[in-house]
C-alpha cells in the first residue's frame, strides 16, 4: 500500500501541490492569526487591566445634577456645581462599610488676584528733550493668539523741569459746600524757565473707574521729571504700571482624604500641608506652583508726537490731556509681552504675605478679597454654546488704579457663555474683607492622579482642554488645545489653583458679600460640590469586584439620596461643541470638549472577546470548507482508479485505509511547510508566533486533511465500481439556442453539490470580512474619542487587519479552486465548442459568467449571514452597517470573478484534439 500510496502522489503532481499549499496556507494562516489575536489579546487586556481603575471609583453628586448622557458626565456640569452635599451627607458615606476614601470637594468660586508688571520706559525718554509724552498700550493676547482686547493706555508726561506738589484744602465732613465754594484739590505745578504752570487739579496718579471694562475708564496719567529737587513722589526711573488681574479658582477639600486619595501633602514643594484644624485668621491656601491660563499681555510703547508735550507744559490738566493725546500722531518704539505664568510668582508671593504679616511685595496685590465669583455651567442648545446676556452692574464699578482694588480681566468684555454672579461687598456691612493666608505651594505633576488612560478630565489637577474638531478649528488653534484663558465667563474653566479646607468656606459664606444663596451658586448649608469614593480592597476586572463596587454605591445612595456614577472603568471622552465667534477676533470654532465615558473599559473588554470567539469560529471554518474542498476534488479525480481497485478485490475498508493514509501523508508535509510559511509570515507581518501555535500547525494539518478525507473517502467506498469505472451516458434532448449566460447558469446548477461548496466557501469569506468590519465599526463607535479607547483601537488594527485579510485569501482560494476543477471536468466541452468555432474569448466568457454567478450565490447569503450575526451580537444595526453589507457583497461578486482568471487561461493549453478523441 506504501508504494502505491507514494506512486499516487508523484503521479498526480499537481492536485497534490495545489492540495499541499490549500493545507498549508489554511493552517499557516490559522497560527498566525491565532498569535495575533492573542498577542493583541494579552496586550489589550493588560492595558485595560492597567488602566481599569482611576484613582477613585465612585462619584457622588447632588442629588439635582443633570444625569448622564448615554453614559456619559459632562466635565462642565461638575467643575460648574456650588454645593449641594451636606458635610453630615459625606462623614455618612465616610462610615458606610467597604469606603476606603471619600474625598469631597467644594467649588467656593473664582477670587481674583492683581499682578503688577512695572514697564521701565528710561531707555524710552529721549535724552535732552524738555519735555514729552510717552504711552503704553496693554493688549490682552488669549485663545491661543485668535483674540486680542485691548485695556485703557497708560500715558507718562516726562520732563526735565522740576514738579512740586502743592496740597489742597480738606474735606470738613458735615460742612455744607455750594459749587463755588468746594474745598481746593490739591495740584502739581511745574517750575519751567517761564515760571510756574500748573500741570493739572488733583492727583494724576488714577482715575476712578466708572465702568470696570471701559477702555476710557481703565486709562491713566502719571507726571514724571528727572530733576531731583522736584517734590512730588515718584520713581527714580520713568515707568508706568500695567495691571495684570489673574482669577483664580478657589476649592475646599478634605486634607486628610485628599492626601489619601491622590498623595496630595507629598507634592507640597514650599510651605507646609493644609491642617483642618487652622484657626489662624485668614483662608489657608495651598496653592499650585505653575498657572494653566491662556493669557498673556502685550505691552506696546509709543512716543505721542504733534504738540502735545507742549500743550501739557502750558497748563492742560492730564486728566483732558489723554483725549488730546489720542488724537495725535505717535510712533511705536518698543514693545514687551509677559504671560501669566511669567508674573504668577509675585502673585504666589502676595498670597504668602497678607496683611498683618510684614507686609507686600510692591509687585503685587494683595491678598484680600473684595469680591468673587460664581458661575454657571455652558447652556446648550444643540451642541453648541449659548451666548448668555447679562445685565451691566453684573461687573461692578471698582476702580482699576491701584493693585489692591482687584480690577477685573479685560476677557470679560467678550461674549460670556456663562451667567456669573458677583459676590461683592454689602454697602452697610461693617465687617472686613476676606483674605488668603498662602500656606504652601503644591507641585500638580506630583499629585498622584492615577493612570493617565482613565483619569477624569474634572480632576482637580487636570488642565481642561477642548481640541480642534475640523480642520479649520485645528488649523485656527495651531494644532494646540484651547484651555482657559483669565475670563471665567469663557467656553473653558479653570482647574482650582488654590486650595483651601472646608472649615475655611464660612469666610466667603457671610457679610460683607451678597447674593449668598442657592439661587446665586451658593449653598453655605450643603457647600460640598461631589465626593469622590475610592472603595477598600483591590478591584479589578472581574465580576465579583465590579459587583462590590456596585453594592457600594448603592449603599451610598441609599443612605444619601445622592447620586452616584461608576467611574472605575472609565475614560475621557472626546463631544463635539461649536463655540460662537467672539467680539475680539476668535472665529465660530468646532472643538472637541473632554467628557467622562462611563463603562468604557468594560465595554473595550467584551467587544474585544466578542470579536476574538467569532473570529476563531469564522477562521477555522474557512480553513475546512477550503482544505475540505480541495481534498474532496484530489479524490474526485481518482474515482476510477478507486474504482479499479474494488474491481481488482480491495475492500472497503482497504480503499477507505488509502485513501485516509494519502491524506495524511500529505498532511504531515502540509503542516511541516505550514509551520516554516508562519514563521516567516510572523516576520514580514510583524506577529509574535507563539510557540505552542507553531507546533499546533503540524497536528492541525494533519486533522484537517484527515477529516476532509472522510466523506469522499466514504463515498469512493460505496460508490458502484462498474458505473466509476464506465460513467453512465446522458440521453442526447434537443434544446433551444441559449445565450453564454444562461448556458453559464445552466452549467453552475449541473453541479449542485460542488456550487454549494463553492458559494459556502465564498459566503463564509465575505460574511467573515463583512462581520469583521461591521464588529470593528461597532467597537470603534461605542468607544471611540476615549482616550482609553483610542490606545486600544490602535493597538487591535493590526490583527483586524490580518484576521480580514485571512479570511479573504482562503474563501479566494476555495472559489478559485472549485473553478478549477469545474473547467477541468469540462475539458472536453470547452474543447468540443473550440472545435465548432468558439473563440478563446467566448469560452472565457462563459467560464466568467459561471464566477459570476457562483459570487452572487455566495456573496448574497454571505452579507446576510453577517448583518444577522452582527444584529445577535451588538443589537443594533446601523445605515453604516448595511452599507459595509452591501460594499461586501459586491467585493465578493467581483472577487469570485477576479479568482476565474486562472483557470480560465488554463483553457487555453487544453489539448482538444486528445479530449474530443478520448470521447
Amino acid at each position: 500500500m506504501f508504494s502505491l500510496i507514494r506512486a499516487q502522489l508523484l503521479f498526480r503532481r499537481g492536485r497534490l501541490v495545489a492540495t499541499i499549499a490549500a493545507v498549508a496556507v489554511a493552517v499557516a494562516s490559522f497560527a498566525l492569526l491565532a498569535s495575533a489575536s492573542r498577542g493583541s489579546q494579552v496586550q489589550v487586556n493588560g492595558t485595560v487591566q492597567a488602566n481599569y481603575r482611576p484613582t477613585y471609583d465612585i462619584l457622588v453628586r447632588p442629588p439635582a445634577a443633570v444625569p448622564s448622557e448615554d453614559g456619559l458626565v459632562r466635565t462642565d456640569r461638575v467643575t460648574s456645581t456650588y454645593g449641594g452635599i451636606t458635610e453630615a451627607q459625606w462623614r455618612r458615606i465616610l462610615d458606610l462599610p467597604g469606603v476606603d476614601v471619600a474625598a469631597p470637594v467644594a467649588m467656593a468660586g473664582y477670587v481674583t488676584q492683581t499682578a503688577v508688571i512695572t514697564v521701565d520706559l528710561t531707555d524710552h525718554v529721549a535724552a535732552g528733550g524738555q519735555r514729552q509724552v510717552l504711552r503704553v498700550r496693554p493688549v490682552f493676547i488669549g485663545d491661543r493668539g485668535l483674540s486680542s482686547i485691548a485695556d485703557g493706555p497708560k500715558y507718562l508726561y516726562a520732563t526735565r523741569n522740576a514738579l512740586e506738589f502743592v496740597p489742597g484744602e480738606p474735606w470738613i465732613e458735615g460742612k455744607n459746600y455750594d459749587s463755588s465754594a468746594l474745598p481746593k484739590p490739591p495740584e502739581i505745578h511745574e517750575h519751567g524757565a517761564a515760571g510756574v504752570t500748573a500741570v493739572c487739579e488733583g492727583i494724576t496718579g488714577y482715575f476712578d473707574t466708572v465702568d470696570a471694562l471701559s477702555v476710557s475708564d481703565r486709562t491713566e496719567a502719571h507726571c514724571w521729571s528727572s530733576d531731583p529737587t522736584s517734590s512730588i513722589e515718584q520713581t527714580p526711573r520713568p515707568q508706568v504700571r500695567v495691571l495684570f488681574p489673574i482669577p483664580l479658582l478657589l476649592a475646599a477639600i478634605d486634607p486628610v482624604q485628599e492626601a489619601r486619595l491622590n498623595g496630595l501633602d507629598r507634592a507640597v514643594v514650599s510651605g507646609g500641608y493644609l491642617n483642618a484644624g487652622d484657626t489662624a485668621a485668614g483662608i489657608p491656601v495651598l496653592a499650585a506652583g505653575s498657572l494653566d491660563l491662556d493669557q498673556q499681555v502685550r505691552v506696546e510703547i509709543e512716543r505721542i508726537g504733534g504738540d502735545a508735550a507742549d500743550k501739557t507744559g502750558a497748563g492742560m490738566r492730564l486728566d483732558n490731556a489723554v483725549d488730546y493725546y489720542a488724537t495725535q500722531p505717535s510712533t511705536p518704539i518698543g514693545a514687551r509681552a509677559f504671560s501669566a505664568q511669567d508674573v504668577y510668582p509675585a502673585v504666589l508671593d502676595a498670597i504668602a504675605h497678607p496683611p498683618g504679616a510684614g507686609g507686600f511685595p510692591p509687585a503685587a496685590g494683595t491678598s484680600v478679597v473684595n469680591e468673587w465669583w460664581t458661575t454657571s455651567p455652558l447652556t446648550l442648545a444643540d451642541g453648541s454654546a449659548a451666548v448668555v446676556p447679562y445685565s451691566g452692574g453684573e461687573w461692578g464699578k471698582v476702580p482699576h488704579g491701584m493693585p489692591d482694588s482687584k480690577p477685573l480681566p479685560m476677557g470679560l468684555a467678550d461674549d460670556p457663555v456663562r451667567a456669573v454672579v458677583r459676590h461683592g461687598r454689602d454697602g452697610d456691612s461693617k465687617t472686613a474683607n476676606a483674605f488668603l493666608r498662602g500656606v504652601g505651594v503644591y507641585d500638580p505633576a506630583k499629585v498622584d492622579t492615577g493612570p493617565a488612560l482613565s483619569r477624569p478630565p474634572f480632576d482637580l489637577y487636570a488642565v481642561p482642554a477642548a481640541t480642534g474638531a475640523d480642520d479649520a478649528a485645528r488649523a485656527a488653534l495651531g494644532d494646540r488645545p484651547l484651555i482657559a484663558g483669565t475670563s471665567f465667563a469663557g467656553p473653558l474653566g479653570q482647574r482650582p489653583h488654590l486650595l483651601t479646607t472646608l472649615s475655611a468656606l464660612p469666610a466667603l459664606h457671610r457679610a460683607p458679600y451678597n447674593s449668598l444663596d442657592p439661587a446665586h451658586g451658593v449653598d453655605a448649608g450643603a457647600p460640598i460640590s461631589m465626593v469622590r469614593v475610592r472603595v477598600a480592597g483591590t478591584v479589578g476586572m472581574d465580576a465579583f469586584s465590579r459587583e462590590r463596587v456596585r453594592a457600594v454605591a448603592d449603599q451610598i445612595h441609599l443612605a444619601t439620596g445622592l447620586r452616584v456614577d461608576l467611574t472605575v472603568g472609565s475614560s475621557a471622552a472626546a463631544v463635539p461643541l461649536a463655540l460662537p465667534a467672539g467680539k475680539f477676533g476668535r472665529p465660530a470654532l468646532a472643538v472637541r470638549d473632554n467628557w467622562l465615558k462611563l463603562g468604557v473599559a468594560t465595554t473595550i473588554v467584551s467587544a474585544i472577546d466578542r470579536k476574538s470567539l467569532v473570529l476563531s469560529i469564522l477562521v477555522l471554518v474557512a480553513c475546512a470548507l477550503a482544505v475540505g474542498n480541495a481534498t474532496g476534488a484530489a479524490v474526485r479525480g481518482r474515482s476510477t482508479e478507486l474504482a479499479v481497485l474494488a474491481c481488482v478485490g480491495w475492500p472497503r475498508r482497504r480503499l477507505f485505509a488509502l485513501v485516509a493514509a494519502e491524506s495524511t501523508a500529505v498532511g504531515a508535509v502540509a503542516g511541516l511547510l505550514g509551520t516554516i510559511l508562519a514563521l516567516a509570515l510572523s516576520r514580514v507581518l510583524g506577529v509574535d508566533l507563539g510557540a505552542g501555535y507553531a507546533l499546533l500547525a503540524i497536528p492541525a494539518a494533519l486533522l484537517l486533511s484527515l477529516l476532509a478525507a472522510l466523506p469522499p473517502a466514504w463515498r469512493a467506498t460505496r460508490a458502484d465500481p462498474a458505473a466509476a469505472v464506465r460513467p453512465a451516458v446522458a440521453s442526447a434532448r434537443r434544446r433551444a439556442p441559449q445565450r453564454i449566460a444562461g448556458l453559464a447558469l445552466g452549467n453552475v446548477l449541473r453541479t449542485p453539490g460542488r456550487t454549494a461548496v463553492g458559494a459556502a466557501s465564498l459566503a463564509i469569506g465575505v460574511a467573515s470580512l463583512t462581520l469583521l468590519v461591521i464588529i470593528n465599526l461597532t467597537f470603534r463607535g461605542s468607544v471611540s474619542g476615549t482616550v482609553l479607547g483610542d490606545a486600544i483601537t490602535v493597538q487591535v488594527q493590526a490583527t483586524d487587519y490580518i484576521a480580514a485579510a485571512l479570511t479573504t485569501l482562503l474563501g479566494a482560494a476555495t472559489v478559485a479552486d472549485v473553478l478549477y476543477v469545474n473547467i477541468r471536468e469540462r475539458a472536453a466541452e470547452f474543447a468540443l465548442l473550440g472545435a465548432v468555432g468558439w473563440t478563446d474569448a467566448w469560452t472565457a466568457r462563459l467560464a466568467g459568467y459561471e464566477a459570476l454567478a457562483l459570487g452572487v450565490l455566495g456573496a448574497t447569503p454571505g452579507t446576510g449571514i453577517a448583518l444577522g450575526t452582527a444584529a445577535l451580537l451588538s443589537s443594533e444595526l446601523t445605515s453604516t452597517s448595511f452599507a459595509v453589507a452591501a460594499a461586501a457583497a459586491l467585493a465578493g461578486t467581483l472577487l469570485a470573478v477576479a479568482a476565474a482568471i486562472l483557470p480560465v487561461r488554463s483553457l487555453r493549453g487544453l489539448p482538444k484534439a486528445r479530449l474530443l478523441a478520448e470521447e
